[in-house]
Formats: C-alpha cells, sequence, structure tokens
C-alpha cells in the first residue's frame, strides 16, 4: 500500500518518483483484479462454497503426487 506519495506541479505537470508511480500503479492493478473477481458472481459462489467447506471441516491434506491425484480422478 503506498503511504506517502510526493507530487510536485512542473509547468503545469505533474511528476512524482518512478518508484511511487510504480507503486500506484501496482495498486491500481490490484484494485482491477479486486473488482473483477467480486463482479464475477459465478467466482464469488465458489469462493463463499470454499469456505463454508473449510468452516465445515471438508478439506483434504495433500502430502504427494498420489493424493493430488485421487482427489482429481476419483
Amino acid at each position: 500500500m503506498v503511504s506517502v506519495v510526493r507530487i510536485k506541479e512542473v509547468k503545469g505537470n505533474v511528476v512524482l518518483r518512478k518508484e511511487d508511480f510504480e507503486s500506484l500503479i501496482g495498486e491500481m492493478e490490484s484494485l482491477m483484479e479486486t473488482i473483477e473477481i467480486l463482479s464475477d458472481k459465478d467466482l464469488m459462489e465458489q469462493i463463499r462454497e470454499s469456505e463454508k467447506d473449510i468452516r465445515e471441516g471438508n478439506t483434504f491434506v495433500i502430502k504427494s503426487e498420489e493424493d493430488l491425484n485421487n482427489l482429481f480422478l476419483e
């Protein structure tokens, strides 16, 4: 998260440090991804179902590739 961004005006243009600009771009990209996820009704339903499964203890411990294969191939 960006806490302080130093901005100055030079001849009618806004100027900021490259590091601050890159940080702001990163924050904007993160916000856009969050909006995309929250706007996807199907994905949000899957997330809610997964959270319910976790609360109810419906989880699997995967310790090996075989465990992973059994989870998806059963």
